[in-house]
């Protein structure tokens, strides 16, 4: 059984939890380790948001999916020490950027015995199930860099913890914060199912986890003919430009 405010929490980053089996799609995690349906999503993806490119369009999904999976994610984890755990089979990429999960086939995990311990046991799942292999065949299909893709998912965490260090009143939520943030920093990259750690150069809030610096690789979105934020360029954007706020 998992708590009524999964549910609430998940909606709130545009995750959908179902309760019935999702239909047969393309569009499922599991499908989109095939370089041949991620070709296919990214090329819809090009269309709707006017990208010039495919490598564009994998650039802003590993953006969008980051936010939908890892920050949600993460912020359970952080806040609420329980994770809702999903298989890429339960798992589908809506035609409007959102999420749904098959509730059949995923399971709360709440924290149990030592949290060092099971904070890893998170992790490594979530990354090496679900982020990694995705990550890779966007690079495979698209050309798009792993520098780029992963500094993708890392601004999506430093915006999120940035937001709960800055929201969290109580002393123990902020210590835990602080945590969790270093401990991606610092982990192993055989706990994200990789052979160094992806965040080690970009997990670069300062010692107060309240302020950032720029990106080192640049995501692209200035590319985009039409811009869901209205903005030219994102806030950590690299590029020596006035920049926006749409992307930090």
């Amino acid at each position: 059984m998992r708590p009524e405010w999964v549910e609430r929490e998940l909606l709130d980053f545009g995750v959908h939890i179902t309760n019935g089996p999702l239909m047969t799609s393309d569009r499922t995690l599991a499908a989109l380790f095939s370089e041949a349906s991620v070709l296919r999503l990214l090329e819809a993806e090009k269309e709707a948001m006017h990208a010039p490119n495919v490598a564009v369009a994998a650039s802003m999904f590993s953006k969008r999916y980051a936010y939908l999976a890892v920050s949600s994610s993460l912020y359970m984890m952080t806040l609420y020490d329980g994770v809702y755990q999903f298989p890429p089979e339960a798992c589908v990429f809506r035609e409007d950027r959102k999420i749904e999960i098959d509730e059949s086939l995923c399971s709360f995990v709440p924290l149990e015995g030592d949290r060092n311990e099971w904070r890893e046991q998170v992790v490594h799942a979530l990354f090496t199930e679900c982020v990694t292999p995705l990550l890779d065949v966007l690079k495979r299909a698209s050309r798009l860099p792993y520098t780029i893709l992963w500094e993708n998912v890392a601004v999506r965490i430093n915006s999120l913890y940035r937001s709960m260090m800055r929201e969290a009143e109580d002393p123990a939520v902020k210590q835990r914060v602080r945590e969790d943030y270093l401990y991606l920093k610092q982990a192993a990259g055989d706990v994200f199912g990789a052979k160094q750690n992806p965040f080690h150069h970009s997990l670069n809030l300062d010692d107060s986890l309240l302020e950032t610096s720029n990106r080192k690789t640049c995501c692209m979105y200035y590319k985009l003919e039409k811009k869901s934020e209205s903005l030219d360029y994102c806030l950590v954007c690299p590029l020596d430009k006035k920049k926006g706020t749409a992307c930090s």
